[in-house]
This record gives C-alpha cells, structure tokens and sequence, in this order.
C-alpha cells in the first residue's frame, strides 16, 4: 500500500515538473515560430533553449511512464 502511494506521489511530481518546464520552453516555441513565419533564422540561443527543455521533458515523461507501468502492477 505504501507502494501505490509513493509511486503515485512521484507520478504527481514528475507532471507537476513536466508542466514547469513546458512553461518554460513556451518563449522559445514562439520565438521559432516567429522566426518561421517571419522567414528569418531563428537564434540560437532560443534554439538551443527549446532543445534542452524538450530533452528535459521527455526524459520526465519516461520516468514517469515507467513509474505508472510499476503503478499498475501493483
């Protein structure tokens, strides 16, 4: 039971981080668009943040995808 409830507390941060970091990367996101829609190249700082953040969230979501298969075969 303690289980169930540390795994679901983990899933919980990892959304709540997931969503931080989203939030973050949301500046960049519109400033590539821009760069896109404006057939400019984009910076490279705004570049690089987008990677990064992207990176971050996705290695988020596998752990927390790994903690709700855990969750489920409880």
């Amino acid at each position: 039971m303690f289980e169930k409830l540390t795994l679901k507390r983990g899933i919980k941060k990892y959304k709540k981080k997931i969503e931080e970091i989203e939030k973050k990367r949301i500046r960049s996101q519109a400033a590539l668009i821009n760069a896109i829609l404006s057939n400019t190249t984009p910076d490279d700082t705004d570049v690089d943040y987008f990677n990064r953040y992207t990176a971050e969230i996705e290695e988020l979501r596998s752990k927390m995808q790994e903690l709700e298969i855990s969750l489920r075969n409880k």
